[in-house]
Formats: C-alpha cells, sequence, structure tokens
C-alpha cells in the first residue's frame, strides 16, 4: 500500500471533523487513512492530536489489514463496525508496534473501517492514553465513522464531478461510474422521512436494428438526441446517466409516493411519442425522423441500502417490461423473478451438473446434481402398470431440489437442454433395461422432448445410437412432446417423430388440450397417445363441464386409435368419473409420487400393488406378474 503523510493543518474537510471526533469521545489522538482513487495512487493520512512514533504507517500492521478486507468482516454496506483494543500490549498481533505506543503513552485504540457500500475506502483508528472502551463511546465512535464516510464519499464525488473522464463522451452524461457512487451517496445520506428514492433504467427497443440499417453515426446521433430530450424533460435534481450502450440510468432522490413515480415515469416515456428529426434525410426510408420506443424499469425504497442491490431490481424490472408488450414499465416488487444473482447460481449448477453426469458410469456419483426421478402409468381397469415416466430433476451444491419450471427455463435460453436431453434419454434407457433383466415389466419408459432437441438435426442418430449401446428395444421407449412444442415447427415435428415412428420408438402429446390448435397437429401428427392435460382434471366431478370436455377428448382419441391418458389423477372420485367416460390409462399422486430408481424399484419387488381397494379384486395384478 503506498502512502504518504499529510500535514494536519492542510485545510480540508477531514481536519475539521478528526478533531470533532477526538473531542466526542474524549481521545487523545484520531488518525484518518484514506485509501487511494485509483489504486495506482497514493494513499492519504490523516492525523491530530496524540500519534505513534513510528517510521512506517501503522496501516501495515496485519490488523488494519483484515479490516481493510471487506470480504472478511460481516458488517452491512455503509455501516461501519468496529474493533476495539482496551488494552494494546494484551494483542499479541501488535506486539511490533507496542514500543511506539508505548511511548508516547497510548494504551487503547479503536479501529474503524469506512466503506461505501462493500468496498473499502479507509479507515479511522482513535487512540486514548487510558484503557478501556465504554458502549456509549463505541456506539457514537460507529455514528461518527459513518459521517466521516459520507464526508468522504462527497469531497470525492466533487473532484469526479470536475474530472471529465467520468462523464459519457458522447453524451456528456455522468457514466456508470459516476452514477453508481452518485447513488450511492443518495442511498447513504436518505433522511428518514416519507420520501422515497427511486431508480429507473431505461431501454431503447430495437437500438441494434437501427445500428445494424443505418450505421453506427446515426445510432450514436440518436442516443445523443434522445440524452438531451430526457434533460429537457425532467428537473435538474434528478440525475441522469449513460448506463450502457443503448440504456440510460435515473435517480430520482425525493418522491412521496407512487403516483409521483408514475407520473415522472410517464413524463419519461412520453418524451418517445415525437419523433427524432436528423440533419440528413434516409433515401431507404424517404424521411428525415425516426420514431423509436423504450422500456423501463422501476426500484424503490425508503431505507439504505446497497446500491447494487437496487439496480438489479430496476433491471428485473426492465426485463419483465420488455416480456410483457403491454407495459411500458415495471415497478419492481419482492414477487418478481428471480434476480440475476439467482439466474446466474442455476447456470453454474446446470453446467456442472451436465459435466459431472457426463462422468464415466465408473466415477463416484455422490456429488452429481442431475437425476431423474420414476412416476408409473396404470391402466384404469387393472391397477396394471402400463408405463413409466421419467421426469428429471436437478440438485444444488447442497442436496435441494430445483424446480424444473426454474431450471428447465434456463437450459433452453442457454442451449444446455440439448446435452441434458440426451442424459435423460440414455438415463432412462439404462434404468428401463436393468428393470426388465429384473423381471419388472415390458411397459415402455417415457421422456419429455423441448422444442431446442426437436431442433437438433442429430436427435434420431442419437436415439439409435443410445437404444444400441443399452441393448433395449425402440418400441421400450416413449417420447413425449407437449402441443405448443409440436406446432412451432410443424414440419420438422413431423419429419423427427416419424423417423422415430419407423424405427419403433412410441409418440405421445402432452398436455392436450392447452394448444391453440389441438385439431390440426392431431391431423398431421404420427401419435400413440393423447395426455389429457391436468388443468381438465383438476375440478372433474361426474357431471362437471370439465367431465363433457373430456369425455369429447376421450372419444376423439379414441376415434383415431390413439390411447388416452388422464395427468394428475388425485382422488378416487376422479378416477371413476374416468373410469365411467372410458378413459384408457391414469397417472398422478393417487397412485405414487414420482420416485427415484432405488424407491420404485423396492415397491415393484415387494409385488404388491398400487392402491388396491381402487381396482377390482378379480383383475389385481401384482409386480412379480406385470
Amino acid at each position: 500500500m503506498k502512502m504518504s503523510c499529510l500535514s494536519p493543518s492542510v485545510p480540508n474537510i477531514q481536519s475539521k471533523l478528526l478533531i470533532e471526533i477526538a473531542q466526542a469521545l474524549e481521545a487523545d489522538g484520531v488518525r484518518l487513512l484514506i485509501l487511494a482513487q485509483p489504486p495506482s495512487q497514493r494513499a492519504q493520512i490523516f492525523s491530530y492530536g496524540l500519534q505513534p512514533s513510528t517510521t512506517e504507517p501503522i496501516e501495515k500492521n496485519s490488523l488494519w489489514q483484515d479490516v481493510f478486507d471487506c470480504q472478511s468482516t460481516n458488517i452491512q454496506p455503509n455501516s461501519p463496525s468496529v474493533v476495539p483494543i482496551d488494552r494494546i500490549t494484551d494483542e499479541p498481533i501488535l506486539e511490533p508496534l507496542f514500543m511506539p505506543f508505548t511511548v508516547v503513552g497510548i494504551q487503547s485504540l479503536l479501529i474503524l473501517p469506512l466503506r461505501e457500500n462493500k468496498q473499502c475506502i479507509g479507515c479511522l483508528t482513535v487512540f486514548k492514553s487510558t484503557p478501556i472502551w465504554t458502549v456509549d463511546q463505541l456506539q457514537l465512535a460507529k455514528d461518527l465513522a459513518f459521517d466521516l464516510s459520507i464526508a468522504i464519499i462527497q469531497q470525492q464525488l466533487e473532484q469526479l464531478t470536475n474530472n471529465r473522464l467520468y462523464y459519457d463522451l458522447l453524451t456528456g452524461l455522468p457514466n456508470r461510474s459516476l452514477f453508481t457512487r452518485l447513488l450511492t451517496l443518495s442511498l447513504a445520506k436518505m433522511p428518514p422521512t416519507d420520501q422515497v428514492l427511486t431508480v429507473m433504467l431505461l431501454n431503447l427497443d430495437r437500438f441494434k436494428h437501427i445500428n445494424s440499417c443505418l450505421g453506427y453515426k446515426i445510432g450514436d446521433q440518436l442516443l445523443q438526441l434522445v440524452a438531451d430530450r430526457l434533460k429537457n424533460a425532467l428537473e435538474n435534481q434528478v440525475i441522469i446517466g449513460r448506463w450502457s450502450g443503448d440504456e440510460f440510468a435515473i435517480l430520482i432522490p425525493e418522491l412521496t409516493d407512487t403516483v409521483a413515480i408514475t407520473e415522472v415515469a410517464d413524463r419519461i416515456l412520453n418524451c418517445f411519442n415525437f419523433s427524432f428529426k436528423f440533419d440528413q434525410k434516409f433515401q431507404t426510408l424517404k424521411t428525415d425522423s425516426l420514431y423509436i420506443k423504450a422500456k423501463m424499469g422501476v426500484a424503490i425504497t425508503a431505507t439504505i441500502m446497497d446500491s447494487e442491490i437496487l439496480l438489479q431490481q430496476a433491471d428485473i424490472a426492465l426485463a419483465q417490461s420488455r416480456n410483457d408488450s403491454t407495459n411500458r414499465y415495471e415497478i419492481y416488487t419482492a414477487i418478481s423473478t428471480h434476480p440475476p444473482i439467482d439466474r446466474l447460481r442455476l447456470e453454474n449448477i446446470l453446467i456442472k451438473a451436465i459435466a459431472i453426469s457426463n462422468t464415466p458410469a465408473t466415477a463416484a456419483t455422490d456429488d452429481r446434481q442431475l437425476l431423474l426421478h420414476y412416476q408409473p402409468q396404470i391402466d384404469i381397469h387393472t391397477g396394471k402398470i402400463i408405463g413409466i415416466e421419467a421426469l428429471i430433476r436437478c440438485q444444488d451444491f447442497h442436496a435441494k431440489i430445483i424446480s424444473p419450471a426454474d431450471f428447465i427455463p434456463i437450459a433452453e435460453e442457454n442451449g444446455s437442454i440439448v446435452p441434458m436431453g440426451k442424459w435423460v434419454i440414455k438415463t432412462a434407457c439404462q434404468q428401463k433395461k436393468r428393470w426388465q433383466d429384473l423381471g419388472f415389466g415390458n411397459f415402455p419408459i417415457a421422456v419429455n422432448f423441448s422444442v431446442k432437441q426437436l431442433q437438433d438435426r442429430n436427435l434420431v442418430d442419437t436415439i439409435i445410437a443410445i437404444l444400441a449401446e443399452t441393448k433395449l428395444s425402440a418400441s421400450d421407449l416413449e417420447v413425449e412432446i407437449t402441443e405448443s412444442i409440436a406446432i412451432k415447427d410443424l414440419d420438422t415435428t413431423i419429419a423427427v417423430l416419424e423417423a422415430l415412428r419407423e424405427i419403433g420408438v412410441k409418440i405421445a402429446l402432452d398436455d392436450f388440450g392447452t394448444g391453440y390448435s389441438s385439431l390440426a397437429a392431431l391431423k398431421y401428427l404420427p401419435l400413440d397417445r393423447l395426455k389429457i392435460d391436468r388443468s381438465f382434471i383438476r375440478e372433474l366431478t361426474e357431471n362437471s363441464v370439465e367431465s363433457s370436455l373430456v369425455k369429447t377428448i376421450i372419444n376423439l382419441g379414441h376415434e383415431l386409435n390413439l390411447d388416452v391418458m388422464a395427468e394428475g389423477v388425485e382422488t378416487a372420485a376422479q378416477l371413476d368419473v374416468l373410469r365411467s367416460i372410458n378413459c384408457d390409462t391414469v397417472q398422478g399422486f393417487l397412485f405414487s409420487r414420482p420416485l427415484t430408481a432405488i424407491d420404485l424399484e423396492t415397491a415393484m419387488a415387494r409385488g404388491s400393488c398400487w392402491h388396491q381397494h381402487l381396482f377390482p379384486p378379480a383383475n389385481l395384478r401384482s409386480y412379480n406378474n406385470l
């Protein structure tokens, strides 16, 4: 750490504060170190009153170095902790400094790290010629150190605002670095009133399209026009910054309620109701003006908090707004989707899970995060297992199961769904072969396909290779696709499914009845089974509307020579209705939740039937005879 000692007589805000701190704490000396900004420069040291007699700065001692390490102490942003040393000679870590302290009569000290968010910006050390610090003195020292942190941040920001390096060269607005520090200061200075602080992130729609069609020069001019219009629309106390390429950040320090916030948001977005005029005519467009729209995310706080968290909340709200074509802006709420850190955590879990899952079978499996659970499918008249569906599960690094609703969309987005799907098919086929060799029936095992898997040109060859490797017949494998997936690219879906059908793989259409093109899909898709979506079964009773709808689906399936299965069966009453309207097979919690392979294997080995009271005694079968 580079350091330079500055005379306390240098006129600055720190000198006055150090005197006030010494007087308030009845201390004999105070020492302030301000870390360099940027780090390549020298740190500054200010002192007042009694000081240790050293040639080297005391802050090079490991005790102070540990305090500087923000990650090693559990303290909140902008809320300095305190390290009290009641008797210096009782601390072995200070042994090299015993003499410099005792020579001048210093017996005790306090060390207080000064922080801006989670970053250490300096350290305050207070000396006393008497031992022991009282509880009141410790609390007062924390409060004074907090005030000193604010003063330092304020002074550094005043210096930064005169430095053009902290402004965006294109728009003249504060850049990301300066905006973040201004936000940190505003959060730290929030008064305990009924006012709130608001951050807005604004993103231009299809800005990259303008760059690619009209050139980057026009894109730069548009950003300048947007910046000027925002400055003209907002009041002076509002801070506008250039956040990234086509994003602007807006800080509003004092608003009273959501009505005022929505008024400002509308005023900002109304800037885009009028065209932006350029100093040249675009020949391809036959105009010198462009219309562009924007989306915005809003985050609000009434308390001091980490600026990074507030910005993340605004970014989440912006993402929600961009996904919703009807809303121009969204205000963050606690019900929002996973924050970025959760998404990053899930992505890392998936990457590791796929990597471990692809290790040789002889490798240790304790750390595997991908696993399959299995749910039996039951003949509605006999209680006999006629199939088993393999359902993927993922667990985090603490073996906690993650919902498929959380990790499947991320796997779809980042492309990991394809290797994950390959692992599912191979693992399910291996398990099916094991059960087959153990004599547990001749039922197929079903796996689910995603749209990305159907678009994989190697899918059919991959399945053929897996079947050959596992020595499993193609008729022992069933693939399930949903209606919504099937109709996204009907031609590709038909081609893939027909190729699978040719080699003997069975095909099921999952979640039937929820798509908007069900009959068209049925007309063209090569199918063996329809699976009625659980939403129809949930409210199923004998004379309900659902009963009529389900009966219609069953009759339609039978007319097409398809087996019809009902998903989500949870009650005996639902089973009775389905049996009365000639449903073929059922699946749901009434019979079994999805089980691990070991648990299902154990149940089958016992040779007992699922809920024997649900089926006519004459038709009961044991697992050994399946």
